[in-house]
């Protein structure tokens, strides 16, 4: 008997130790370590490109502005995308991103939102050299498809985006490339 006393005296006082003190609140746990391979993308850029044709838009030049910020207390990156109205784009396009990481998966996660009532969810493997390609789905008009983003480092202030989706024939079709500079 003064054994099972013994061991529910220990495993009580191993419980009082571990747990916060009256009105502390528990430590968040560390922010994983492959945050850090968005940390290349943390700044203003300005981008230049083209927006493709498609059925709901004529193909025609762009320029944005991208922010990009590490947020939700470091555990998530928040990017916004939003082109200029110009007379070629009278209708721009704007998208707001999270990027974060996956520990239980081990992948990196987006999910996006836009101007049209789209979104997205994809992942990745990180970085692969200069590029790293996030690869999901789109939903947008009712309709879903894949939907990939490729960035590319073009050296320590300079990438280029190019975003493509899946057609019904399931071929990748791009739907707009940019060059984009860190602003500094």
């Amino acid at each position: 008997m003064l054994k099972y006393v013994l061991a529910g005296t220990i495993t009580a006082l191993a419980f009082v130790a571990t747990a916060p003190a009256k009105g502390a609140e528990p430590a968040a746990p560390a922010a994983p370590e492959e945050l850090s391979q968005y940390d290349f993308f943390v700044g203003t850029w300005h981008c230049t490109g083209t927006a493709f044709a498609s059925p709901m838009m004529a193909e025609h030049a762009t320029t944005a502005t991208v922010h990009v910020n590490k947020a939700v207390g470091g555990r998530w990156i928040h990017a916004t995308y939003d082109e200029n109205k110009t007379p070629a784009n009278s209708k721009p396009y704007h998208a707001a991103l999270f990027w974060g990481y996956d520990s239980g998966k081990k992948t990196f996660v987006q999910g996006c939102v836009d101007s049209m009532g789209g979104y997205c969810s994809s992942t990745s493997a990180g970085w692969k050299g200069d590029t790293f390609v996030f690869e999901g789905t789109s939903r947008g008009f009712g309709d879903e498809s894949g939907a990939r983003d490729t960035f590319a480092k073009k050296g320590p202030d300079g990438l280029t985006h190019t975003g493509e989706m899946q057609g019904p024939d399931k071929k990748w079709v791009k739907t707009d490339e940019e060059a984009c500079h860190r602003h500094k």
